[in-house]
């Protein structure tokens, strides 16, 4: 019986098979012909004499696809760390393009502590010459229904060279944010209104804050803001204190 015990904790098909005869999704006879009928009556009676077997197979599936899982966002974060200049890929840069560290930051235009942290990271920057500061969006649509068209909005701005001047409106006016705050601010900076309005609606602002988003989860992002410095991940408040420390 150890054997078999064996042979279902360590393969996923016969893992999956188990469970199906299990809950009686298969014809037995079907899978007496692709496993064996006694194959089939040993499964079945681990199952019925051992059904912790399940339990365990199924926590180190889990264990290895959280393996899989972390080990891909390590080998992310060390190419993102390594070759910066790749993954900027068009976003807003607060500092000197050629500076010797990046400072990723993921942000949602709705969440408080984005606000909160926005003079730190620009004062940082600024303390920090060597330092630039890359803006990724990830609007958390769940929680913050607006976030998203304000993201969409600050590329159109982006687009036509204010973005630092529109992402300072949205963050000192986030009580505010709308369609109404949009088209104020844009006109408050001189923006062409039309193309404007035509960019915040297209495929294009769309893939752009939807390739940021892709980046943040694999990255495995827990919140914002979230910021990826020198190969460190870290989330939340930070002042310039808490960033010198992470140089």
């Amino acid at each position: 019986m150890i054997p078999v015990v064996s042979r279902l904790t360590r393969s996923a098909g016969l893992f999956t098979l188990a469970c199906c005869l299990a809950s009686s999704q298969i014809n037995p006879a079907r899978a007496a012909g692709s496993a064996g009928a006694g194959l089939q009556r040993q499964i079945l009676d681990v199952i019925m004499k051992h059904p912790e077997v399940i339990l365990e197979s199924l926590s180190r599936y889990q264990q290895e696809q959280e393996r899989i899982k972390e080990d891909k966002r390590a080998a992310l974060i060390r190419s993102v760390s390594g070759s910066p200049a790749q993954y900027v890929a068009g976003s807003p840069i607060f500092g000197r393009e050629s500076a010797k560290t990046t400072l990723f930051v993921f942000a949602d235009f709705q969440c408080p502590f984005c606000a909160k942290v926005r003079d730190s990271l620009q004062q940082f920057v600024v303390d920090n010459p060597d330092v630039s500061l890359v803006y990724k969006h990830y609007p958390i649509v769940s929680i913050h229904p607006e976030a998203m068209n304000a993201a969409r909005a600050s590329w159109a701005a982006q687009s036509q060279g204010k973005f630092w001047q529109f992402h300072d409106i949205l963050y000192s006016n986030q009580d505010r944010l709308g369609e109404e705050l949009y088209l104020k601010a844009a006109s408050e900076l001189g923006l062409d209104q039309m193309r404007f309005n035509a960019d915040r609606k297209s495929e294009e602002s769309e893939k752009a804050v939807k390739r940021d988003v892709e980046l943040a989860e694999g990255l495995g992002i827990s919140g914002t803001p979230f910021f990826l410095m020198n190969g460190s991940t870290f989330s939340g408040y930070v002042d310039s204190s808490v960033l010198k420390q992470k140089l």
